[in-house]
């Protein structure tokens, strides 16, 4: 990927983070970005050590456009184009069934969650894409999710807003099969991974007390969650020159395996209940 250039939104940690250091360890020149300062600066820094001047970072906050289109610019500015965008950044807030949720906090955390997973992809893809049609290539890469493509309990609300991406990225790519150039979107759904993403979001304690939740959550942990290494590591054939796919929904987990360990998890729970 030595001539390669990419965007990585919510790249200071999880998901974002490993597929920013796979593209850099391949010689990708990257751009960085977080909401917080803070992680900027210190993941910055971090790279900085390994990969000098390959990387760069700022503060973004995807819902605002004028600052992805300030992100979209510095890059260029810096790197001479954007090859490459992830669009990765994403929240999951509220973890539960959704008849336990009160009008007011569906609503709250509908507006966050859609605007962040949803909006802001909408966002950076808009920023990005004038460039790409000038420069006659791309490759852009969504994130979808738990509940995108099949029924998933409690996370409803975050399940929308990732089926809105999977419906945008695809809807985007009939588009471009219609367009001369040579620019493919494509939608990465990287499985269940131990992330910010997936232990922050509030349990809602009337359904399930902490105790519960977190004997559950080690049980995934153990049989059912994808090593994060793994997961991002197919993100990269989509990244290159070498990409035919458009449109395509593609896993970072072995469906299998995540049959086989909640059918663990089910007997374990049954014996624990006994």
């Amino acid at each position: 990927m030595k001539n390669e250039t990419a965007i990585i939104t919510g790249s200071t940690s999880g998901i974002g983070k490993h597929i920013a250091e796979l593209f850099l360890r391949e010689g990708c020149k990257v751009a960085i970005c977080s909401r917080k300062e803070e992680n900027v600066q210190r993941t910055l820094e971090e790279f900085k050590k390994k990969y000098g001047e390959s990387v760069i970072g700022m503060v973004c906050d995807v819902t605002e456009p004028s600052v992805i289109e300030s992100l979209v610019d510095e890059t260029i500015n810096k790197f001479g184009s954007v090859r490459i965008l992830v669009a990765n950044a994403g929240v999951n807030l509220i973890y539960g069934p959704f008849e336990y949720i009160s009008l007011e906090e569906a609503n709250m955390n509908a507006k966050t969650i859609i605007e962040i997973n949803l909006i802001g992809i909408i966002n950076t893809v808009a920023a990005v894409l004038p460039h790409m049609l000038k420069q006659g290539y791309g490759r852009i890469i969504t994130l979808s999710g738990g509940g995108a493509e099949r029924p998933i309990e409690h996370m409803t609300i975050y399940s929308a807003s990732k089926g809105g991406v999977l419906a945008f990225s695809r809807c985007l790519a009939k588009e471009l099969d219609n367009n001369e150039k040579d620019i493919k979107i494509n939608i990465y759904n990287p499985g269940m991974i131990d992330t910010n993403l997936a232990t922050n979001a509030k349990v809602i304690e009337v359904w399930k007390d902490k105790e519960t939740y977190n004997r559950e959550f080690e049980l995934l942990r153990t049989h059912v969650m994808t090593d994060i290494e793994d997961s991002c590591s197919k993100v990269i054939p989509y990244a290159l020159p070498t990409c035919k796919d458009n449109g395509k929904s593609f896993r970072g987990f072995s469906g299998m395996k995540l049959g086989m360990g909640f059918n663990k998890i089910r007997k374990e729970l049954k014996k624990m209940n006994q």
